[in-house]
């Protein structure tokens, strides 16, 4: 026997063997193939496929649980999966669902490829409030902005005293600042002080908005909420007007709180079973 054919033996014992093992270890679940073989998958040319599979997405909650429910319970139904349920992996921090109909059990797994999935899209309202959190602004830009979003604004003074958004909005415009200074100097024998006081001060400010009530739709399908927002004056050569939520990291809790009951209340416990977190099959 030449070198050639020795190694082309050797090479085809080496594949066999190779090839047992695979099947030994996968209880003859996977195959080996040469490396010229393809395998084409025919279902496109079939007149119904294998089985139903697919990726419903959509921002409404409504909707997904709608979908959720039936398709839940069609499965449920099936002789397939007879003993299956649903289960829908909600991850409150960032607003998305997804429920999977075919994951199957522990025992008798299945291909986890059909979904519902919900992404909870910002209101523009809540997205112009974020934008404008801890911002600096001039003048005419909070007072525009006030203008420009009255219908959901309260504001009041510093003493919690409401006040009429026109006059806010007045104030705002006419904001003067005055400087007073005052120094003295004293001079001893051994030694000597000086002191200097300087006051800054806005004028109008009783009448300028100390706290803003910002009350919006933050996510579609979630209840309106009113945000608090307080406004500070930075004095300098040009007034600048900032607002910060008060607590955002609250309002997030109880929305993503509120995101998860809503889910509860609208998918069928019967179908659907819930759960905190997301998941990947």
């Amino acid at each position: 026997m030449d070198k050639q054919a020795l190694e082309y033996a050797i090479g085809h014992l080496t594949a066999g063997t190779a090839a047992e093992r695979v099947l030994e270890h996968t209880a003859d679940t996977a195959i080996a193939l040469p490396l010229s073989v393809k395998v084409e998958d025919l279902e496109p040319y079939l007149p119904l496929r294998r089985r139903f599979r697919g990726a419903m997405r959509t921002s409404q909650i409504e909707e997904f649980a709608e979908y959720s429910n039936l398709a839940a319970g069609e499965v449920h139904s099936s002789e397939e999966y007879e003993a299956d349920g649903a289960a829908c992996f909600v991850d409150p921090d960032n607003m998305t669902a997804r429920t999977f109909f075919n994951l199957g059990t522990l025992h008798e797994p299945g291909h986890g490829d059909h979904t519902a999935n919900l992404t909870l899209p910002k209101t523009a309202a809540f997205e112009e409030l974020l934008s404008k959190n801890g911002k600096a602004m001039d003048q005419k830009e909070l007072a525009e902005w006030l203008e420009d979003w009255s219908p959901q604004l309260k504001v009041t003074a510093e003493n919690g005293e409401p006040l009429s958004l026109p006059g806010a909005v007045a104030a705002v415009r006419r904001i003067t600042i005055s400087a007073n200074s005052e120094s003295t100097n004293e001079e001893r024998t051994f030694g000597g002080r000086r002191s200097a006081m300087s006051e800054v001060e806005a004028q109008n400010k009783d009448t300028l908005p100390a706290f803003i009530e910002y009350t919006c739709e933050p996510y579609h399908g979630l209840d309106e909420r009113t945000f608090r927002l307080r406004v500070s004056l930075i004095t300098g050569e040009t007034p600048r007007l900032i607002m910060r939520i008060v607590r955002l990291e609250h309002h997030q809790e109880e929305m993503a709180k509120e995101f998860r009951e809503h889910l509860v209340h609208a998918l069928d416990g019967d179908l659907v079973q819930t759960f905190v977190g997301s998941f990947q099959p």
